[in-house]
């Protein structure tokens, strides 16, 4: 039986979003970080963080049972019963009063595990037309083996997170991301003669694909992988287009070199991890596009995790600053989370 500390069983699930705050509540949620820590007097207690469909919480448990210390585990769902509050200084916080590891068939995944906005068939659609649209053979066949969902690393980019946090930290969110950024990077290299507009659409789609190995693909135990821990997704992205490349026949050196150049510097500076900044046209264009849609989207999720009728998100580590969202009237609340960087 799982450790439990027998949290009332008469309860429907409640998303993040919808938690009231200051009034106690039973529901559950998908553990992916725990830290055990010790108080003043040297009794144990838990810090977490909660996760569901609808984003993600920190929590504290102040007096959890030994066995609930010993086994909870990332990865883990919990039935949790307690109370939702938001502190000035610290943002939104679940404090756990009692808490029991549930079994696989208790809860129901899809409110656990959040999924791209957008459909998968529109996505689909949209990633063949941009393959469509690279017109240089060798490229157009690297791009069709590279993302056939019948093998890797297609099948794994077709359902893969774009980050662990910050942006695009779903199901499907890689392939979200690598086409807007493709369909960017495509549009603004239309108006520079002197750009391979097909380069930077395979470049722009290329640009991630080390995440189908260096991220879970498991939403139920996100994080990196041992590859990806080692070895980081830069690399692992240079090794995998090189690969497919070697399966193409006559693939050309010189534009398979700057193509991996595009993946290599696509970071855009080596203090955030390229090894070599964009030397090309073609590099400039997808790490600014890339650069430039990742801190949209990050504004995106900031604004889905607000609260109704807030102004201002909580901190947005992308852009080393809150994201004014507008909302409400002028005398609405700022945000609720302090930051780093607090007024």
């Amino acid at each position: 039986m799982n450790p439990t500390e027998s949290p009332a069983e008469t309860t429907d699930k409640i998303l993040i979003t919808d938690l009231p705050e200051g009034r106690e509540v039973v529901t559950y949620f998908l553990c992916t970080e725990k830290e055990v820590a010790t108080d003043r007097n040297g009794k144990a207690y838990l810090r977490f963080k909660l996760r569901d469909a609808s984003g993600e919480i920190k929590a504290i448990h102040f007096d959890p049972a030994e066995d609930v210390v010993a086994a909870l585990a990332p990865g883990d769902v919990v039935k949790v019963g307690g109370t939702y509050s938001v502190h000035p200084q610290y943002g939104p916080q679940f404090q756990v009063k009692r808490l029991r590891i549930m079994e696989p068939d208790e809860y129901d995944e899809g409110l656990l595990v959040p999924v791209s906005p957008v459909d998968s068939a529109e996505l689909a659609e949209r990633l063949t037309k941009l393959i469509d649209a690279v017109d240089e053979p060798h490229l157009h066949a690297l791009l069709e083996l590279t993302f056939d969902p019948s093998r890797e690393p297609g099948a794994a980019f077709a359902i893969a997170p774009a980050a662990v946090k910050n942006h695009h930290a779903y199901l499907r969110g890689l392939l979200e991301h690598s086409i807007i950024v493709a369909e960017v990077a495509g549009g603004v290299a239309a108006n520079f003669a002197e750009v391979d507009r097909g380069l930077v659409i395979a470049g722009a789609l290329l640009h991630d694909i080390g995440k189908t190995q260096s991220y879970s693909t498991n939403m139920m135990a996100p994080g990196f992988t041992d590859a990806g821990r080692l070895h980081g997704e830069i690399v692992i992205g240079h090794d995998i287009v090189r690969g497919v490349t070697e399966e193409v026949p006559g693939f050309p050196v010189e534009l398979g070199s700057r193509l991996r150049h595009i993946i290599v510097s696509h970071h855009g500076e080596k203090e955030k991890g390229s090894p070599v900044i964009p030397a090309t046209r073609e590099a400039v264009i997808v790490h600014f596009c890339d650069d430039m849609t990742a801190r949209v989207g990050a504004i995106d999720e900031a604004e889905r995790h607000a609260p109704s009728g807030d102004r201002w998100s909580a901190w947005v580590g992308m852009l080393g600053n809150f994201a004014y969202l507008g909302n409400g009237s002028d005398d609405a609340p700022s945000g609720s989370a302090g930051s780093p960087g607090d007024e």
